[in-house]
């Protein structure tokens, strides 16, 4: 025995011949000092913050394939159904699996092996259906169940939350009459109101989706229609096959009677359900998904993910639209429209959920706090549509409405864009995952490059095709591409709440020949950070334009610049990227240059806006070339603010010639009617004064 053994063994003999108990002092640690109120509160808070931390779904089993036999009761309004469930465990070996299902009457429940049947012993409560498994299975296994049993979505929507009307899952309408609908909703977490699913977003599942309907009807669900069968009852079954997974709430069925509109983009099939006699106006509406197709996937460089793409108008949809896989629906709102304006509101939401089939669908959101990377996403490529096919103003026109939108949330209740301590995760679909979040991605665009943005784009959504994704992969993304670290920003606008409140000061020293800009931020440092904001100031001369960037890192900060002359005006924020809110001390003669040169439509706008009653003959000169601006709103907006009774003779004769020629031409009826009422204005005033 060596000297280290002895050693321990006679350690060993004098703690075993011990007989006294180990006794743990309780008394003060004087290392240790108590514990006061504001200690205690504090301790409180993070315990608190601990328990309602909304974290991703754990995932223990996958769920691969669900072969799902569907038929309905239009009577009570209930779905008989078999699903076949083949599933795998995530990681750790299981010998259970935990289904969401909500309100059902289980028939039974068996264990597929070698094409035998093997009943299960099953636990249902909560609406949570445990089952026992044969045995234990590894990640290297694969497992097979199926669950008969009879849906009850009239049930399963009685205490859901008002942010989807029922959270039923499964809606019949008209079922009394000889053209019923049925369609389905499932997000957040209602598919499991019609079939047994893990149903969480962190899920990616194929199906196979055996559809029974009156043969009169159509049907409708994800992927590819593979058969159609009818049966000796006047019955008929449709069968779907989605190869291609998707998250358990994109799962969608619709039946009814439907006019079906056809199309094609480089060979997958494009359709468009409407019932019988919508067909002309939704046309109108649907008529350019070939082309939005064509666009996104140019722009993202990644081409259309699925195999198909449909899209149904509904009864009664008790959301705006769905952009359920290959198989939108949408409230028959969509074809109601009296206004070349309410047509376009309608097509931006077509565009809306045809963006979701890359950002949601293709790549989805791990859990419902990381919701901006869908919503946000999809309210963006809105705006890049419109900028595509309407131009900038109409697409910045649009992203000031999304600021107003923002705006007027916040100002109730201020939020984090990624939230992890929502109450209820319906509560995500607000103003700050669609708007701010659009908002957001607008300026990150132009604070890496136009280039940059779109590659990181791409890049993020091949490392996470047919996957879930949080908002550092996004990050991460955006730094493999530029090469920078992007903590900084994604920081500051996605894990934090609030904007920056900028009071802006443009001088000019004539002695010095310098030209500054102040930048304070104003912002309440308990409801917002201090930002780091990269942009840029135009300095606007006679004959040239000079810009100069910037990087503002302090929360008050001057930047000064040699130039020759005096400037017209200075422009913080030319590209009017930055999500803000700015206070600016520019003077009468510089907003009238503004509105003169600035190029885009939010200074413009602005400079319109505070010139709303300045009279002079250089102001109803800019109106005057306003009139043949491209963007209707500012050509009604310079026939409205053109001040008659200053304008001199040549102004005048010049402003009622474009007013005849806009009642002949122009295909503006807003124009047309505000050029009308001018034109008759001034005939009074000229028959007043010969009077």
């Amino acid at each position: 025995m060596t000297v280290k053994n002895l050693l321990t063994a006679l350690i060993f003999l004098l703690i075993s011949c011990n007989t006294e108990k180990i006794i743990i002092d309780k008394t003060a640690n004087p290392d240790i000092t108590p514990q006061n109120n504001e200690q205690n509160d504090i301790i409180k808070k993070r315990e608190k913050q601990i328990a309602n931390y909304r974290a991703c779904n754990t995932v223990k089993n996958n769920i691969i394939n669900t072969e799902l036999h569907i038929k309905f009761k239009y009577k009570t309004k209930q779905a008989e159904g078999y699903a076949v469930i083949t599933a795998k465990p995530h990681f750790y070996p299981v010998d259970s699996v935990t289904l969401d299902a909500k309100e059902f009457n289980i028939k039974n429940i068996y264990e597929i092996t070698d094409n035998k049947k093997i009943p299960l012993s099953y636990k249902y409560e909560n609406n949570k259906l445990k089952i026992k498994l044969n045995k234990t299975y590894t990640r290297n296994d694969t497992f097979k169940i199926a669950v008969r049993y009879i849906a009850n979505p009239e049930k399963a929507g009685q205490n859901a939350p008002a942010s989807i009307i029922g959270n039923k899952g499964l809606y019949f309408f008209d079922t009394d009459t000889d053209n019923p609908q049925i369609w389905t909703q499932g997000e957040t977490q209602s598919n499991s109101c019609w079939f047994p699913v893990i149903d969480s977003p962190n899920q990616k599942i194929t199906q196979d989706f055996y559809i029974t309907v009156k043969r009169e009807f159509t049907t409708l669900s994800n992927g590819k229609l593979i058969s159609s069968v009818p049966d000796e009852n006047g019955m008929r079954t449709d069968y779907w096959r989605q190869e291609k997974p998707h998250a358990p709430y994109l799962a969608a069925i619709i039946a009814g009677k439907f006019s079906e509109i056809t199309d094609t983009w480089r060979n997958i099939p494009l359709k468009v359900y409407v019932e019988p006699g919508n067909e002309d106006k939704a046309r109108k509406v649907f008529g350019k998904t070939n082309k939005m197709i064509e666009f996104y996937s140019s722009i993202l460089d990644y081409d259309f993910p699925w195999d198909k793409y449909s899209q149904a108008v509904v009864r009664n949809f008790v959301a705006g639209a769905m952009e359920n896989t290959g198989a939108v629906t949408f409230a028959n709102s969509v074809l109601n429209f009296n206004s070349e304006k309410q047509r376009l509101q309608n097509e931006i939401t077509v565009a809306h959920e045809l963006a979701h089939h890359w950002f949601g669908n293709l790549v989805t959101c791990e859990s419902w706090a990381n919701l901006p990377l869908n919503e946000s996403f999809a309210t963006y490529l809105e705006y890049l549509w419109l900028e595509h096919e309407y131009g900038r103003f109409e697409a910045d026109s649009h992203l000031e409405q999304d600021f107003n939108i923002y705006r007027f949330e916040s100002f109730f209740e201020n939020k984090n864009l990624i939230r992890f301590y929502y109450k209820h995760r319906d509560d995500m679909f607000d103003a700050h995952s669609y708007q701010k979040g659009a908002l957001i991605l607008h300026m990150l665009r132009y604070t890496t490059g136009n280039d940059a943005f779109f590659k990181a784009l791409n890049l993020y959504l091949k490392n996470n095709e047919y996957k879930t994704a949080e908002i550092h992969n996004l990050r991460l993304a955006f730094e493999e591409v530029t090469g920078e670290d992007m903590n900084w920003f994604f920081n500051e606008w996605f894990l934090n709440k609030g904007i920056p409140e900028l009071n802006i000061i443009y001088d000019y020293d004539t002695n010095t020949k310098t030209a500054a800009v102040t930048i304070k931020q104003n912002q309440n440092q308990e409801k917002a950070p201090l930002y780091k904001i990269k942009t840029a100031v135009d300095i606007y001369l006679k004959d040239s334009v000079i810009t100069k960037k910037i990087i503002i890192t302090e929360q008050k900060q001057t930047f000064r610049f040699k130039i020759k002359e005096k400037p017209l005006f200075m422009n913080f924020d030319p590209d009017n990227a930055i999500l803000c809110l700015k206070k600016e001390n520019y003077t009468t003669e510089q907003y009238i240059n503004i509105l003169d040169k600035a190029p885009l439509y939010a200074d413009k706008n602005e400079a319109f806006d505070n010139l709303n009653n300045i009279k002079s003959e250089k102001l109803n000169n800019i109106y005057l070339k306003l009139m043949k601006h491209p963007y209707p709103k500012f050509r009604y907006k310079a026939v409205a603010s053109f001040k008659i009774d200053i304008a001199n003779e040549k102004q005048k004769n010049e402003y009622i010639k474009i007013l005849k020629k806009t009642t002949e031409n122009n295909n503006n009826d807003n124009i047309k009617k505000l050029a009308k009422q001018k034109l008759n204005n001034i005939k009074k005033t000229i028959n007043i004064k010969q009077k």
